[in-house]
């Protein structure tokens, strides 16, 4: 079973945001299959007052996600994903690994 991970990005500006959100993560759509990682959607909240993005990615089983990433991060991949971005308007990240219960379509 896949491990799923709920990832929310908090950047500094609505226009940071949407560079990210239409830029980056496209591109990493192509790249993180080659890291054994899926992303099944990304969203911003309707009544939002900060500029968040929220993402749902999953990973192979067995792998950790902390160190999928750390791997990611590291490869000329990532730093292909991220030209023409400012990394320092990604002011905070959030992780939560979820737990499917036994109804989940996704598990």
């Amino acid at each position: 079973m896949r491990t799923f991970e709920l990832r929310v990005y908090k950047l500094r500006t609505k226009e940071a945001l949407d560079f990210y959100m239409e830029q980056i993560y496209p591109r990493h759509l192509s790249s993180f299959p080659l890291f054994g990682i899926e992303a099944h959607g990304f969203w911003t909240a309707r009544e939002d007052v900060e500029p968040r993005l929220f993402v749902l990615a999953s990973y192979a089983a067995g792998e950790e996600p902390g160190e999928v990433v750390r791997r990611y991060m590291r490869s000329t991949e990532f730093a292909e994903d991220i030209r023409n971005f400012d990394v320092s308007d990604i002011v905070g990240v959030e992780s939560t690994i979820l737990i499917p219960s036994t109804s989940s379509p996704l598990q």
